[in-house]
């Protein structure tokens, strides 16, 4: 006990006045409204000024780190730019450890009500497979949109934050938004059928396992058949790719000289957990797949060089975007942004060399909810080109392009948070229909609770029927 109290003691109490709440929030509306290249790309102007004039008025009563989170998340969220990050202080994050106690149900988050993965606690005979029909009065939909506000995300798309938030995701965010509560009201459907209404008792941090480490992230290739290939693909980091001790050019390069060699016809390309990485990773893998380069991007974006802003208390916060060799490949337009212009080594196109050898069989590519960035941008390149059948759902990404590459990172100088402004808008020459969105595969399969990727996997198994049966981009998938 004397221990718990201790190490309790040890977090910062993150004590704020109105004042100093006032300041990060101002700094933060600053930074993005001087950061972003087009901050009304995926929101409206009108928007923008309505839920700035809640935060500010939610901010004028915080008096600690959390609440002022709970002003700013939803606020710069709202903005529809999943590469823009808030961190929360390292203080934040111990009393969270410390002292938090959460929704004491991990969720699986499918097409309709959330399922029980497992619960602690009083709720630990709740059996897998249950459905959460309601929370508090609240549907599943309420509880994503929720979720949505103190979740990275693209535009209106809400599959990326449903597996972001699966297993003890939707706890967290809870917490995040509401801080500890005493109880929680659901009603759940059993897996016989039954009904139940129940009241749940939070549990703490500790009663829950810890998460389990990332997956391998070097990209592998095994084969269904002689003819059949299954290529999962992760990860675009190269950071990762060092720290596995692998080369990822290395990694892909070999792979397709393997597909050659054993004279492949079908191929599988799972994407799905892939949430981007190193430009231009995506770029790679698709010159294995596609052979002739075309023109992705029809502008990459940025503010002019140098930014600048400053507190309410006269702290200067500047960045440059580009350094002195990266500015040749930019040219100014007329109101001073800065746009890349269309030259090796990167410009506007997917790749400047072809790559060799060139898969040229058939291809189905699994995407979902978590394919993002680097990941959603191959995607939405395969479907530019119309190159493969797209299994799975909404991809994570929208389809348009994205605001990332640089960012500009500040830490709020009162309650410690750090923002990441992404600085670069990469919009692409295809049309994003609907708006906000990401791909939408042919073939609509959503995760199930309980699959196990590959050999029980509903959207694999819709992919390899597919191509067994001689699927074609001109005739009807029939999935």
């Amino acid at each position: 006990m004397f221990l718990a109290l201790a190490l309790a003691a040890a977090c910062p109490a993150g004590q704020l006045t109105p004042e100093q709440a006032r300041e990060d929030l101002e700094l933060a509306i600053s930074a993005a409204e001087a950061g972003l290249p087009d901050i009304y790309w995926r929101q409206r102007p009108e928007d923008w000024a309505r839920r700035k004039a809640v935060a500010r008025a939610e901010a004028a009563k915080a008096t600690n780190e959390e609440e002022l989170f709970r002003a700013l998340s939803p606020l710069l969220r709202g903005i529809g730019e999943g590469h823009l990050s808030v961190a929360r202080s390292e203080g934040m994050n111990c009393r969270y450890r410390e002292s938090a106690r959460l929704f004491p149900l991990d969720l699986f988050w499918g097409e309709y009500n959330p399922s029980v993965i497992a619960g602690y606690g009083e709720a630990a005979d709740i059996p897998p497979g249950t459905e959460l029909r309601w929370l508090n009065g609240a549907s599943d939909h309420d509880m994503v949109s929720e979720m949505m506000t103190v979740s990275p995300h693209d535009g209106d798309i809400r599959t990326g934050v449903m597996r972001d938030r699966e297993g003890r995701g939707y706890a967290v965010a809870r917490w995040w938004l509401r801080g500890n509560e005493p109880d929680y009201l659901v009603e759940l459907k059993l897996p016989d059928g039954k009904m139940m209404t129940r009241r749940l008792k939070p549990v703490p941090v500790s009663a829950r396992p810890a998460p389990p480490a990332d997956p391998d992230p070097v990209a592998t290739l095994s084969w269904v058949n002689a003819d059949t290939a299954y290529l999962y693909v992760p990860t675009f980091s190269n950071k990762r790719y060092r720290a596995a001790g692998a080369d990822y050019r290395k990694t892909i390069q070999a792979i397709f000289e393997q597909l050659a060699a054993h004279g492949a016809k079908k191929l599988i390309l799972d994407l799905r957990d892939n949430g981007g990485g190193s430009e231009p990773n995506e770029s790679i893998l698709f010159s294995y797949l596609v052979e002739e380069p075309f023109q992705k991007y029809a502008s990459v974006r940025s503010r002019p060089n140098k930014l600048r802003v400053t507190s309410l208390s006269g702290k200067v916060f500047e960045q440059e975007i580009y350094d002195a060799d990266e500015l040749k490949t930019v040219a100014a337009a007329p109101n001073g942004d800065l746009l890349r212009t269309n030259a090796p080594p990167e410009g506007l196109m997917t790749r400047w060399e072809k790559a060799s050898p060139v898969y040229k069989g058939q291809l189905a590519v699994l995407a979902g909810g978590y394919t993002f960035s680097g990941g959603a941008e191959l995607a939405s390149m395969l479907r530019a080109t119309n190159r493969g059948l797209f299994v799975g759902e909404e991809v994570g990404g929208t389809h348009g392009g994205n605001t990332s590459g640089y960012k500009w990172e500040i830490t709020l100088p009162n309650s410690g948070m750090e923002i990441g402004i992404p600085l670069l808008a990469f919009r692409f020459t295809w049309k994003e229909s609907p708006e906000n969105h990401g791909l939408w595969p042919q073939c609509l399969v959503p995760p199930r609770i309980g699959e196990v990727r590959v050999t029980k996997d509903a959207a694999y198994d819709v992919a390899l029927r597919a191509l067994d049966k001689g699927w074609t981009v001109s005739a009807s998938p029939g999935c």
